[in-house]
């Protein structure tokens, strides 16, 4: 997460050096001394600039640098999930969301199944009312597995609850 981090910063120094250009190029297209070869490179840099900010910023709104398990504070209250990505600028995002809002990736497949998925390098969690997330089970750093394990096969304690009440 660390390298994902720099990464996702560093795209903001890419950013003002395309932005430090702009001057230059626009000098050189003003007075008509521009090669046509010198124009294209130079729309291709900031295009591509722009696509690769784009990329990272897309990516860093969705890759769970953390997956937290809240506990329920006020009585009555279910158990919520705290999603940790990063923003635009490289820092942490935390989206609380309900512990029924996740569909769970997991559920319903042979053990077998969820051994396999949980060794991708990236997997999708779908997040009702939200945008799908990415995790790295395989990567990451799992303090407890056997509640991670309940919670992608939707077997969780309070996790069935939005289940239950569409059957009634």
């Amino acid at each position: 997460m660390r390298l994902f981090r720099l990464l996702v910063r560093l795209k903001v120094f890419q950013l003002a050096g395309i932005a430090a250009l702009a001057v230059p190029i626009n000098t050189f297209l003003a007075t008509g001394d521009v090669e046509s070869t010198q124009v294209v490179m130079a729309t291709g840099l900031v295009v591509g600039a722009g696509v690769a900010s784009t990329t990272l910023w897309y990516y860093s709104r969705r890759y769970l640098g953390e997956l937290s398990l809240l506990p329920s504070g006020v009585a009555g209250q279910p158990p919520r999930l705290r999603l940790s990505v990063l923003d635009f600028w490289g820092n942490r995002e935390d989206n609380d969301v309900a512990l029924q809002a996740l569909v769970p990736p997991l559920a319903q497949l042979p053990e077998a199944a969820q051994r396999a998925a949980a060794m991708e390098p990236l997997l999708p969690l779908d997040v009702e009312g939200d945008r799908q997330y990415f995790l790295s089970v395989r990567y990451g750093n799992v303090l407890e597995p056997q509640t991670l394990r309940q919670l992608l096969a939707g077997q969780l304690e309070g996790q069935q609850l939005q289940a239950d009440d569409d059957t009634s």
